[in-house]
């Protein structure tokens, strides 16, 4: 029986008495209780006719999606929700619900296996405790996915939203930039859950694409020595993680046009991109 009003905390705890189910802290499980948030989320996330969600749990967003996308294909770590599913979104013929962890998942099988090869959206509201390995892992396949929109921690979008020299710009800042720089779409309030979080949470999107012409792990690699130890300078955090130091730090200084006195937090990437290329040609 498809249930019509899955946003009342009523019928949330119903359904997951039904299936002897508890929201699981350890899973990050919150279940979104407005349904204008689950509205807008939709509206923003269907960038193409193809959508993939991360974690549907009980599938109020995936009912939206299923509504403006012509395929949408669910990826769930929790059985019970699983099986609550075949419930939530009975009557929804274009849905496909997997069950398997998400950073275990090959995205390349799930676009020629169920979108036939085509590009595809991705949408989900992401555990907190592993927003960076979900983020990371999108973004680091996404040649064939249009737009990533992810309901994250309100303090995580803050240090990916920020801008060189800002005390929340940090390694994660411009590791991710490479892709491009994501937009705040909204915030949603800890009032909006079942159970309600202990944080506030904002809706941000990517619209993936390469920005510099240099190879990732490159780029990401030096970004992640420049912010080895964030109170030193750029010239100290060279020597201890790439081992250069003396006349040829200061060539590499010299070509990119970076003062090594600087911290990295103080470069934007387009400058790590700048600094990665004088590395790895010298």
């Amino acid at each position: 029986m498809l249930m019509d009003n899955i946003y009342s905390q009523s019928e949330i705890r119903r359904i997951l008495e039904e299936n002897s189910l508890a929201p699981l802290k350890s899973l990050g499980q919150n279940f979104l209780t407005d349904q204008n948030v689950v509205e807008n989320i939709a509206e923003a996330a269907v960038s193409t006719k193809n959508v993939l969600e991360i974690g549907p749990g009980l599938g109020a967003l995936t009912r939206k999606l299923a509504d403006r996308a012509e395929k949408v294909v669910c990826v769930e770590i929790d059985r019970g929700m699983v099986e609550a599913l075949a419930h939530t979104l009975e009557g929804y013929q274009n849905v496909t619900v997997i069950h398997q962890d998400f950073l275990k998942t090959d995205l390349d099988e799930i676009r020629n296996g169920c979108f036939g090869g085509e590009d595809f959206a991705v949408v989900g509201n992401l555990p907190y405790y592993i927003t960076s390995k979900i983020l990371l892992k999108v973004l680091e396949d996404s040649e064939h996915i249009t737009s990533f929109t992810a309901m994250i921690q309100s303090e995580v979008a803050d240090r990916l939203c920020a801008e060189p020299g800002d005390e929340n710009y940090g390694a994660i800042t411009a590791s991710l930039a490479y892709y491009g720089g994501p937009e705040h779409l909204f915030d949603v309030s800890n009032k909006c859950f079942y159970p309600e979080p202990e944080v506030s949470s904002t809706v941000i999107r990517y619209v993936p694409r390469k920005m510099f012409d240099i190879d990732r792990d490159q780029y990401s690699k030096t970004v992640r020595g420049m912010f080895s130890m964030r109170r030193k300078n750029l010239q100290n955090n060279l020597k201890a993680s790439f081992g250069i130091k003396g006349d040829r730090a200061r060539t590499i200084f010299q070509e990119a046009g970076i003062d090594g006195s600087e911290r990295a937090e103080n470069l934007s990437p387009k400058d790590f991109f700048i600094l990665a290329k004088a590395i790895y040609n010298i």
